[in-house]
């Protein structure tokens, strides 16, 4: 369209400097008020059991406030995975909002609901990115180990390297050393047959200290074949699963 917007006789024109002021002024008040319902909202929603019906309906409104509102951050580069992180975000606001279930809690004193999600929301996408460039990083330097016709275990240590980058990638990468320092539930004491001192959680820590198979093996006089089979089948497993709870 090539029509010019011309106002009609008696309206403010649209570049009036008193006008533009005006009009930024009323939005600036309306984010405010919308803030301050928001926070009102969130304390009304803290008070009531997580699964409660009362809790569900303050969140609800929440949601819809913040989704009426046209200030939930978007995404301009058209990323194939903006939508599955937004979905996955929405999932991880409502369950972190008024106490700390999957992760660290919404701190009312520090931000404002909106400004906690779009923040969080980015990070999310920034990852999932990162995550699709080392897995590309990953399979380019495999199919160029295969081009050069290397051997099989110089393949496997170039995964092994890879494994810790992922690990070091994770979101709350300090969450998830104390996870594999303390191993609280016990899942990472399973460990090599006939060698009880090669343990999921032993494993892990030499990987995310930058070792690779071949190192570990050595150090701990296993076999390497047996190792990367013991990590694919056992502990890589937890890692994804830790990871997967840590994201929801």
């Amino acid at each position: 369209m090539t029509d010019e917007y011309n106002p009609s006789e008696g309206e403010d024109h649209p570049s009036d400097p008193k006008v533009v002021e005006e009009e930024a002024e009323s939005e600036l008040s309306d984010r405010q008020l919308l803030y301050k319902q928001l926070h009102s909202l969130v304390a009304q929603a803290s008070q009531h059991p997580p699964d409660g019906f009362a809790r569900k309906r303050y969140l609800s409104q929440i949601v819809t406030k913040m989704k009426n509102s046209c200030l939930i951050w978007k995404n301009h580069r058209n990323e194939p995975f903006y939508e599955d992180a937004l979905q996955e975000q929405w999932v991880f606001f409502c369950s972190n909002l008024c106490e700390a279930r999957t992760s660290t809690q919404y701190d009312r004193d520090r931000s404002n609901p909106i400004t906690w999600f779009n923040n969080c929301l980015k990070w999310r996408l920034r990852t999932s990115a990162q995550k699709i460039v080392l897995e590309n990083q990953r399979r380019a330097s495999i199919e160029t180990i295969f081009k050069d016709g290397e051997t099989l275990e110089r393949m496997a240590v170039t995964e092994a390297v890879d494994d810790s980058q992922i690990i070091e990638s994770i979101e709350y990468f300090q969450l998830v050393k104390n996870w594999i320092d303390t191993n609280p539930n016990g899942v990472l004491s399973q460990h090599v047959r006939g060698q009880k001192d090669v343990t999921c959680q032993v494993i892990l820590k030499s990987l995310s200290s930058g070792q690779t198979f071949g190192e570990i093996a050595t150090n701990f006089n296993c076999s390497y074949s047996t190792l990367k089979g013991f990590y694919n089948n056992k502990c890589r497993p937890l890692v994804e699963e830790f990871r997967e709870n840590c994201e929801n």
